[in-house]
C-alpha cells in the first residue's frame, strides 16, 4: 500500500479510537469501527486482530459491542466459514442508534431522580425549620432549572433519534458562520 494511503488509514483509525474513548466507548471499538469503515471488503476476526495488532478475544468482545450498537454487522462470505464483518457506513444511523439507547436512557434517569427529589422536598417541607424551608425553596428553583434543561435535552434527542431521514452533511458543511 502506498505510504500516503497507509498514513491516512492509520491516522483515521487512531482518530476514531480517540473519539470513541472521548464519548465513553473503548478505544479498541473505535479502532475496529475505523478499520471496517475504511475497508471496501468485509474483514474476519483474524484479519481485524492482525491489522490492529490486538488479541482475537479482544476483537471478538468489541465486535459484539459494535453489533449491539448497530455500528457493524456480520456478513456471509461465500465459501468461508469464518465470521466476517462490515461497518455501518451511514453515520447518521450510527448516531441515532447511540443516542437512542444510551443518552435517552441517561436523560430519563436524570429526570426521574430530579422528580424524586422534588417529591422528597415537598413531603418534608412542613417538618423543616424556617431557614431550612428557604434552602428547600432554593433547591426547588435549581432543580426546576435542571428539569427544564433535561426536558429540552430529551426533546432534542427524540427529534434526532426519531428522524428517519439522513442528515445532508454536504449542506451542513456549506453553512457559513460569522
Amino acid at each position: 500500500m502506498h505510504e500516503s494511503l497507509d498514513a491516512v488509514n492509520e491516522s483515521t483509525v487512531a482518530g476514531l479510537g480517540r473519539l470513541a474513548r472521548f464519548v465513553g466507548f473503548s478505544e479498541v471499538m473505535g479502532r475496529l469501527y475505523g478499520t471496517l469503515l475504511l475497508n471496501p471488503e468485509p474483514l474476519s476476526l483474524d484479519e481485524l486482530a492482525d491489522n490492529l495488532e490486538i488479541s482475537k478475544g479482544s476483537v471478538s468482545m468489541n465486535m459484539r459491542s459494535l453489533e449491539r450498537w448497530g455500528m457493524a454487522k456480520e456478513v456471509w462470505v461465500r465459501g468461508e466459514r469464518k465470521k466476517y464483518y462490515v461497518a455501518e457506513a451511514d453515520l447518521w444511523k450510527v448516531i441515532r442508534n447511540v443516542l437512542g439507547s444510551r443518552e435517552q436512557r441517561e436523560v430519563q434517569v436524570a429526570l426521574r431522580v430530579l422528580g424524586d427529589s422534588v417529591t422528597k422536598l415537598k413531603a418534608a417541607e412542613m417538618q423543616l425549620e424556617l431557614e431550612e424551608q428557604e434552602l428547600a425553596r432554593y433547591y426547588l428553583e435549581r432543580i426546576a432549572e435542571l428539569q427544564s434543561f433535561f426536558q429540552f435535552a430529551q426533546m432534542a434527542l427524540e427529534t434526532v433519534v426519531g428522524s428517519q431521514e439522513a442528515l445532508d452533511f454536504e449542506a451542513v458543511t456549506k453553512i457559513e458562520i460569522g
